[in-house]
């Protein structure tokens, strides 16, 4: 039998219970190993496998998301968001540029729909930050030309 997203969504639903652990050899890069140790050391978490545990929760988390999303998508492709509405959303409430210049957030999240047409099913987060990264540098005029 093949794993599910369901079987995900079980799985880390029991890491908020005290279930037994499961002792686990990782083969990390030795560059990437120092690194986690000296961050440890200096108060990242209280241990390598406190580290390493939670990058991973945020990491697998992270992944069962965009798995949902993209099946929820693919079921409801009318539910697709417009990546300038969720752009505006992000930043809705706060002082970021986006917000005073929304002809910038549509103009930049037309751009990169038309670039990356799947970008809701694969890099969700990261387009919107980059929609709001351009718009900021736009809004500075940076990258634009004085007519």
């Amino acid at each position: 039998m093949a794993a599910t997203l369901d079987d995900l969504f079980r799985a880390l639903g029991g890491l908020a219970e005290d279930g037994p652990v499961q002792a686990t050899s990782l083969r990390l890069p030795k560059a990437l190993h120092d690194a986690l140790a000296v961050a440890t050391e200096l108060g990242m978490d209280s241990s390598v496998s406190a580290a390493t545990r939670e990058a991973l929760v945020e990491r697998i988390r992270e992944f069962a998301r965009q798995e949902a999303f993209k099946e929820h998508f693919a079921s409801f492709p009318d539910d697709t968001p417009k990546l300038a509405a969720v752009a505006k959303r992000r930043v809705s409430g706060t002082t970021h540029p986006a917000v005073s210049h929304p002809d910038l957030v549509d103009e930049v999240a037309a751009e990169i729909e038309r670039r990356q047409p799947d970008w809701a099913f694969t890099a969700l987060d990261d387009t919107v930050e980059d929609v709001l990264a351009y718009v900021e540098l736009l809004a500075a005029g940076v990258g634009r030309r004085s007519a």
